[in-house]
């Protein structure tokens, strides 16, 4: 039987991507740093971010997506939960094609997946600061952000 997509999506020009605005605690952060699950009880556990922490034992499990936009003060956030984000934060260790875990070594930044971590929240599309990527930036690469159904 034939499949007819009618999504526009076809994983050459177009990729698909999932938003939501949350509240955010943290009083700065920048577009393209992952965030996790905040902890203000206001807006309801789950219902705000903050700035992704570093945990260094095993990850941080609460990753739910990259900023979209910087903020200088705590406020509303449009947060990309799935699909390819271009100029993520991530670790300098990163290359094409590498599992991406939370963080464990830099707030906010992306970490390469190891036997330690359990959660997979996205696949680098580029060597983190090459210059033959879209990127070209140190601790920055295209990624491709893993829906895990939290929104």
């Amino acid at each position: 039987m034939a499949i007819h997509k009618i999504d526009g999506v076809d994983g050459v020009n177009h990729f698909p991507k999932k938003f939501v605005t949350l509240y955010c605690e943290s009083s700065s952060i920048s577009a393209g740093q992952w965030v996790m699950f905040g902890t203000d009880t206001t807006n309801g556990l789950g219902g705000s971010v903050k700035l992704a922490a570093s945990v260094s034992t095993n990850g941080n499990s609460a990753v739910v997506g990259i900023a979209t936009e910087t903020l200088t003060a705590a406020g509303n956030l449009v947060v990309q939960t799935a699909g390819k984000y271009e100029n993520a934060y991530v670790d300098t260790d990163i290359a094409v094609g590498l599992g991406l875990s939370g963080c464990n070594t830099t707030a906010g930044s992306a970490s390469l997946t190891d036997a330690n971590t359990f959660q997979v929240i996205g696949v680098a599309l580029e060597t983190e600061g090459t210059s033959t990527g879209e990127s070209g930036t140190a601790e920055r690469a295209d990624v491709m952000i893993v829906d895990q159904g939290f929104f």
